[in-house]
């Protein structure tokens, strides 16, 4: 039973973070576009997971688009075909410069920061 007990406690401290702003008011996704325009330069950190900033990937959105997300009337930011977490992606706002998307839209976002220097 202990066992148990400490399983769920990890899963539920682990996934505290997952999905924080993956899923979002159609409003808000439109936000995420505007700022997320194709030919951005996106950077993928996920600070909660112990993640540092040397080793964001980043890569340049080639598409952005906002779909239904199939759940009640959420919404969901795709880049380049693949749905992604805002909590964890930062475009490129100036030389050596990102934001977070999901702070910047007004998305309560965990653990991640504001600003990034890459």
């Amino acid at each position: 039973m202990k066992k148990f007990g400490l399983m769920v406690m990890l899963v539920l401290s682990t996934s505290a973070f997952a999905d924080q702003c993956q899923l979002m008011s159609a409003a808000m996704a439109k936000r995420a576009a505007l700022l997320l325009q194709n030919g951005s330069e996106i950077a993928s950190l996920c600070q909660p997971c112990g993640q540092v900033i040397a080793s964001a990937e980043v890569s340049v959105a080639r598409s952005v688009k906002t779909t239904s997300a199939n759940y009640a009337n959420y919404q969901e930011v795709k880049i380049n075909g693949k749905g992604v977490d805002l909590a964890y992606t930062y475009v490129k706002v100036a030389p050596n410069k990102y934001v977070n998307v999901a702070k910047t839209i007004g998305c309560k976002a965990d653990g991640v920061s504001e600003v990034i220097s890459k």
